[in-house]
């Protein structure tokens, strides 16, 4: 018998603790830490515990990782002791345990909570009689109201009728003749109109806003007096507007928004929901074929189907939640990617009218070898495409056994119930500073319900407890680096963050970072597809390269280059390497090869800085302004240097300046 290690644990009910546990040096890294750890928990279920705590410090990295990795989530943050003054992570798991009251359901693979969130509303919209009558084969208008009810069949939105419609048409119908449009109107659920003493609330400041002229003159149509029920029936309900294609309610679109909050709108909005889609890109691999990533076209329905119904995706959902058929290019966005001919990854989500809210579907033939970097180009196009100004909250649904796609998604920042084939995330899709922290902070708190704190903290550590509150109502603390993964691509420029700057060539960086408006008509390199991309330098630059520091990267002038700082990203880590001992894994998410290293420097061990959340200036910061800032000297932009806290500020707002 030989003594392996301990755990030291105090008991008391309904709650335990781990004050103490040790493995020998000789033992480490075979699970005895888990072992010890798993036997506690299912001895505490055994005997009703409801809880188990851990105290450990913030700076102690490794072993944070470790309870992470045992679903140990951070209560709270308390003070340390006075000697060290370090500050103590309260880390909590809650055992699976019958109670009476509900566990809070916070997990240290779930901190936001996200699966608590209420699927996206779709709204619902009135239709006013001329839309309906739109339907007609010869109309002008007939193609947009098509492409609206695609759109509704793709659950953009939900459509409706008022008792208005059915006494319009009684109106008009010519006695003696069955009107089959009073028949299809049936089909809709109809919402009454307001009752006589609300109407003539309403009334009396719609017919001004929306018929001014024939307000004023008192002569206003039976027509015109429809309309505006309409209008009424839309507030009244609280329903998301109405859709017309008459133009004095459309010119009074704004005025009825700022005062009632509801959308007017006609079924052309439908079309021009987001921006075209991308002819295609196609994207090198590490065996000689390469991958193509296209929009979906009729013509290509066919392939969709049978991918598919090769992973099991049931014949009902084909058509609605897929656009696998007659999905309409206008109502929803379809992306594949092609490996010599056969397409082995698909992901449609449809164009709300909302950018808040995104639900896609994603299936990937995962028997391929190329099921992983299909994956990646999936969900890279997704995350990007879904990325503005302004938070948006992203549904994944896929087949079942998609290993790849949870595998991907989790790196992306999705996370998710286990068992369940879908996953979510937020996407905030930019730097966040002190000038725009509190409108980032209403962003997440209206598209997500998350709550981050009033004040932008200052920085202390890259594995710093933010405080924020879940959709779900519950307090969690999650660490700076974890919430940039969750919220990616964000980057929290915190006051007092490490920041440095970094040459790169424009012959790199054109691959490397993609910020060049005008897409190649080569390839683009391997490193595309990978979140975590790896720039490598000298090895006397491994110093500057801490974890979670913020890298600047600056394009020289050299080659045609722009002479400017053009991207930001976050440092996950950096380490030495032998020139001679590189590996697929090191140079794939790079943009070099062998041949390719000694473009950088004499010195045969290289510094693979591995970096992620890249986000592009939208005006990239001139070498002019960086001379002016203090940190623009040809020494200086020769290679990896650090800067202070006022010129990171100073850079990063004039680099996402608008106008």
């Amino acid at each position: 018998m030989t003594y392996a290690g301990h755990l030291l644990f105090d008991a008391r009910h309904p709650k335990a603790h781990v004050l103490q546990m040790y493995v020998a040096p000789v033992f480490r890294k075979q699970g005895i830490a888990s072992f010890l750890l798993n036997s506690l928990k299912d001895h505490l279920t055994e005997h009703a515990f409801i809880s188990l705590y851990a105290r450990v410090a913030e700076d102690l990295v490794e072993a944070n990782d470790f309870w992470h990795r045992q679903n140990f989530y951070v209560q709270r943050v308390a003070p340390g002791g006075v000697t060290k003054k370090r500050t103590i992570l309260v880390r909590s798991h809650e055992l699976d345990t019958p109670q009476l009251i509900a566990p809070s359901g916070l997990t240290a693979a779930n901190p936001l909570g996200l699966e608590s969130v209420v699927s996206p509303e779709i709204p619902l919209f009135l239709l006013d009689l001329n839309v309906l009558f739109d339907l007609g084969p010869r109309r002008r208008r007939n193609e947009d109201v098509l492409e609206l009810f695609r759109a509704e069949r793709m659950r953009s939105c939900r459509l409706a009728l008022s008792t208005e419609i059915s006494a319009e048409l009684s109106r008009t119908a010519t006695v003696g003749r069955t009107d089959p449009m009073q028949v299809y109107a049936r089909i809709f659920p109809t919402f009454p109109c307001p009752s006589a003493e609300d109407w003539d609330t309403l009334a009396v400041n719609l017919a001004p806003t929306v018929f001014l002229d024939r307000f004023r003159a008192n002569s206003l149509t039976k027509n015109d007096i429809s309309d505006l029920r309409h209008l009424a029936t839309a507030i009244h309900h609280k329903l998301a507007g109405l859709i017309t294609n008459d133009r004095s309610i459309l010119d009074a679109a704004v005025a009825l928004k700022d005062r009632y909050g509801i959308e007017v709108i006609s079924p052309a909005a439908f079309q021009d929901l987001t921006s075209p889609g991308i002819a295609g890109e196609v994207f090198e691999t590490t065996s000689s074929d390469t991958l193509s990533l296209t929009t979906i076209t009729g013509t290509d329905e066919p392939a969709v189907y049978r991918l598919l119904s090769k992973l099991d995706v049931h014949a009902s959902s084909l058509a609605s939640d897929w656009a696998a058929v007659d999905a309409g290019e206008r109502v929803c966005v379809r992306r594949g990617v092609w490996s010599e001919g056969n397409l082995v990854g698909y992901v449609t989500w449809p164009k709300g009218l909302s950018k808040s809210s995104i639900t896609a579907h994603i299936a990937v033939d995962e028997s391929g070898p190329n099921a992983l970097n299909a994956t990646r180009a999936l969900l890279s196009e997704l995350v990007e495409q879904s990325s503005g100004v302004d938070a948006t909250q992203i549904r994944l649904e896929f087949p079942r056994h998609q290993s790849r796609v949870r595998e991907v998604a989790a790196a992306l920042g999705f996370t998710g119930i286990p068992g369940q084939s879908s996953l979510s995330k937020l996407t905030l899709g930019r730097l966040i500073t002190d000038e725009n922290w509190s409108e980032c902070r209403s962003s997440l708190l209206s598209v997500g319900r998350l709550k981050l704190p009033d004040a932008l903290p200052l920085f202390s550590n890259v594995d710093q407890q933010i405080k924020l509150f879940r959709p779900d109502g519950n307090l969690v603390h999650v660490s700076l680096m974890t919430l940039e993964t969750l919220l990616a691509p964000a980057l929290f420029c915190l006051p007092g963050r490490p920041a440095l700057i970094t040459p790169v060539r424009r012959g790199f960086a054109e691959h490397l970072l993609t910020h060049l408006p005008q897409r190649s008509l080569l390839p683009l390199a391997r490193a595309a597809l990978y979140r975590e991309k790896h720039y490598l330098s000298d090895k006397r630059t491994l110093k500057h390269f801490n974890r979670g520091a913020l890298v600047l990267f600056y394009e020289s002038g050299k080659d045609r280059g722009l002479s400017a700082i053009v991207a930001i990203a976050r440092v996950q880590h950096a380490y030495l390497k032998s020139q001679d001992a590189m590996e697929d894994a090191d140079l794939d998410p790079s943009v070099l090869d062998t041949a390719g290293l000694e473009a950088i420097g004499r010195s045969k061990i290289k510094t693979v800085t591995v970096f992620d959340n890249l986000i592009r200036f939208s005006r990239p910061v001139p070498l002019e302004t960086l001379r002016a800032l203090g940190c623009g000297s040809a020494t200086n932009l020769v290679t990896t240097h650090q800067i202070n806290d006022s010129q990171l500020q100073e850079i990063v707002s004039r680099g996402f300046a608008h106008g």
